[in-house]
């Protein structure tokens, strides 16, 4: 399966407009805006096929949307909690295409080693929500391992940037306010969800 520029552009255009004018809107327009993308990888997903893959992403761009929600309302634990199933979601994929865990092992010790940083990090800054944001860490980071030891291309570079993304929101809620944090944030979190629903959609064949 190929995209089509429509599509990527359609995709693009619903990242940039959520960009530009959600600062304007009311929360919970806001958070309608910020879904569309994650709606659009969701019906491209159902418009190739409904079997036990597709049903996979959907049910982790469903819980993503939750998150995505949950948090521009600012409720801040619920919508870490359903990111984390999400998380949980797009791992038990990639361990249904596992090759091996010491495949690339230079780039799992590498997450390891970013993880156990942000882990140091967030420890002494989060307070009382260090042990939930340090569950959801060890949550995402096994995400990134399994896409590591997948055996689908290109999942890796979506779980990479999740985490990127994901520390982003830590380090500017947590540590220090960050310059152009939405859209630092925002960017790398579409980035994210359209490499790792459109890697596995691209890679293996889900009608079958």
């Amino acid at each position: 399966m190929t995209l089509s520029t429509k599509f990527i552009g359609a995709y693009g255009s619903c990242c940039l407009i959520y960009l530009l004018v959600s600062a304007s809107l009311a929360p919970e327009l806001s958070a309608v805006l910020k879904i569309l993308p994650l709606v659009l990888l969701g019906l491209l997903t159902l418009g190739i096929a409904i079997n036990s893959v597709s049903t996979h992403l959907c049910l982790a761009l469903l819980f993503s949307m939750g998150g995505d929600v949950l948090l521009d309302l600012d409720y801040f634990v619920p919508g870490l909690l359903s990111f984390l199933v999400a998380q949980i979601i797009y791992s038990t994929l990639f361990i249904r295409y596992f090759a091996a865990w010491n495949q690339r092992i230079v780039v799992s010790l590498l997450l390891i080693a970013f993880s156990l940083a942000m882990s140091i990090l967030l420890w002494n800054t989060a307070g009382e929500m260090r042990l939930p944001v340090l569950v959801y860490l060890v949550v995402i980071t096994t995400m990134g391992l399994t896409a590591n030891a997948s055996t689908i291309q290109g999942v890796l570079a979506g779980a990479v940037i999740f985490m990127i993304s994901d520390s982003l929101i830590a380090i500017n809620r947590f540590v220090v306010p960050l310059p152009a944090s939405d859209w630092l944030i925002m960017i790398s979190y579409y980035l994210a969800q359209f490499y790792l629903v459109s890697s596995v959609n691209q890679r293996i064949d889900i009608s079958k």
